[in-house]
């Protein structure tokens, strides 16, 4: 039998009225989604893709992906906020590293080279359909680098082979 002295009770907190309608015109819109539907479509997405999918965009500062390999593949979805001119290819040991060309956002891909020197299971989607991958997106790695350098100088700089 259950003690009814130990059940926590949930709290329906109401959000501010502006909150409130806020929330609402985005779910209307598409762009934020609650409820049991949303968690089922969101698992059924990731069930069909098979892989790891993950966004950046403008604003992300700097990320390090590194369960990238639980899967079979990677797709790396990049947002509005950057195109393709935008973004520099380098790598840095065993890691790849995409950044912007003014070096406010990048992304580590930690080891991927190391497990996949040819970068085959990697797709780069762009905001406007383009896509790099395979031999295109390991043509694009333009200089190698050490640790080091990829947190100081300019990825544009000198190769360091």
């Amino acid at each position: 039998m259950k003690d009814s002295r130990t059940t926590a009770k949930l709290l329906d907190l109401p959000y501010a009225p502006e909150a409130e309608q806020y929330l609402d015109e985005l779910e209307r819109s598409g762009q934020f989604r609650v409820g049991l539907e949303a968690e089922i479509e969101d698992a059924d997405t990731v069930n069909a893709l098979g892989g790891n999918d993950y966004g950046w965009g403008r604003g992300s500062g700097s990320v390090s992906i590194q369960d990238w390999w639980t899967s079979g593949r990677v797709s790396l979805r990049v947002g509005a906020g950057i195109s393709r001119n935008e973004v520099t290819l380098a790598r840095v040991n065993d890691s790849l590293l995409m950044r912007t060309q003014d070096g406010l956002d990048r992304l580590v891909l930690e080891g991927y080279l190391g497990l996949i020197p040819d970068a085959s299971t990697l797709r780069i989607i762009f905001s406007d359909g383009h896509e790099w991958a395979g031999a295109e997106l390991l043509a694009r790695i333009g200089i190698w680098l050490t640790e080091t350098e990829s947190t100081q100088g300019d990825p544009g700089s000198t190769p360091n082979h």
